[in-house]
């Protein structure tokens, strides 16, 4: 599982960046936001677990890069 933790930084990342949307659309709903948490929720763990199986683990500055490498799969 160690060799798909830029895939799992890559995901997290994205579900965490979706999460807001639907965190401000339940809230103008006046609805509790549960769907919007789980996303806050999956997202965190799936970086806290990249980012502590990397060894040195991600900065910033190397996640362009990082989203790049796996999109082209170079």
């Amino acid at each position: 599982m160690v060799e798909y933790t830029d895939l799992i930084m890559c995901i997290g990342v994205l579900v965490l960046f979706l999460a807001f949307p639907a965190a401000v659309g339940a809230f103008s709903r006046g609805a509790p936001p549960r769907a919007a948490m789980l996303s806050l929720f999956a997202g965190g763990i799936m970086i806290v677990y990249a980012n502590s199986s990397r060894p040195g683990g991600y900065t910033l500055d190397s996640l362009p890069s990082l989203f790049l490498k796996v999109i082209t799969g170079a």
